[in-house]
């Protein structure tokens, strides 16, 4: 928890997110391997709350690392707000892929 011990190292953290990012685009190791070379859309939202820059670019590196290491092309990256009116909280991550 972090109180008591040192709790989750920012490595830790970091492949935590990723893994929730890429749970989100739906991408698993089996269907990235799945190569059918037609263009594939993933959207994950950066974080609840507010969320550094810092942080959703380490994400995002993650999750493009993680598809291009797995032999896909990356044709597009969006970076939305996520939200309504004042209620901004969040960015909203898309990513094209081939």
């Amino acid at each position: 928890m972090g109180l008591f011990g040192p709790g989750k190292s920012e490595e830790e953290k970091l492949q935590e997110r990723v893994a929730k990012a890429l749970d989100e685009m739906g991408v698993t190791v089996e269907s990235v391997a799945e190569k059918d070379g037609a263009l594939h859309v993933g959207c994950f939202q950066g974080a609840s709350g507010l969320t550094s820059y810092k942080s959703l670019s380490l994400t995002m590196e993650g999750v493009i690392g993680f598809l291009q290491a797995n032999g896909r092309e990356i044709v597009d990256v969006k970076v939305g707000p996520c939200g309504s009116g004042d209620t901004v909280m969040s960015q909203l991550a898309t990513i094209l892929y081939r």
